[in-house]
């Protein structure tokens, strides 16, 4: 019988050549560095096929300084340039590749004649789980939260989730279940 190889982890990483194509490049590095063995598939998406050559050498211009930097053990990293519609074009190759993982950006901007973004759309059209890179003022770094509020939590190891101000009638709750060896039995959970 032929030996057959382990499996190597697909991450098909969608950059438009863009300012913000670095930062998704830096996401998708970061994810296949979790991985002893990855296939790393970069892609862009022209319009018009006449547009693929000069596309072929504005990313590779991109992309292979970028890998320079990197101490990859047991990395593949290949450019893919295909022409149609975007998020058609990425799901399909994610598809094609049997992907473990989409990375693509959202940074509020749309493509003429779409409705919704790219990002909306290899979402909505994905096989696989997808990543979606933006930057945006409400990460979780940017947003301040309620020192009381995250007393009560760590104070209460999450059965609160607000302090008195914020858990007032008209706001939204939240319930949590904490799941315990004793309410989880294998395959059914008890309350």
């Amino acid at each position: 019988m032929p030996t057959r190889l382990p499996r190597r982890f697909g991450i098909v990483a969608a950059i438009d050549l863009s300012e913000y194509a670095e930062i998704v490049l830096e996401h998708a590095f970061d994810q296949v560095a979790r991985h002893t063995a990855a296939d790393l598939h970069v892609v862009t998406v022209v319009e018009h096929a006449s547009e693929l050559e000069d596309t072929k050498r504005r990313m590779a211009a991109l992309v292979l300084p970028a890998l320079d930097n990197l101490s990859a053990t047991d990395w593949c990293v290949k450019l893919h340039v295909r022409a149609g519609r975007v998020h058609e074009e990425i799901t399909s190759l994610a598809a094609e590749l049997r992907a473990d993982l989409i990375v693509v950006g959202r940074f509020g901007l749309h493509h003429p004649g779409m409705d919704g973004s790219v990002a909306s759309r290899v979402v909505d059209t994905a096989t696989c789980p997808t990543l979606v890179v933006g930057l945006t003022d409400d990460s979780p770094d940017a947003i301040t939260a309620c020192e009381h509020c995250v007393a009560v939590r760590r104070d209460s190891a999450g059965e609160r989730w607000f302090c008195a101000e914020h858990s007032a009638p008209d706001r939204a709750s939240l319930a949590s279940v904490a799941l315990t060896p004793s309410t989880w039995t294998g395959g059914g959970l008890m309350w």
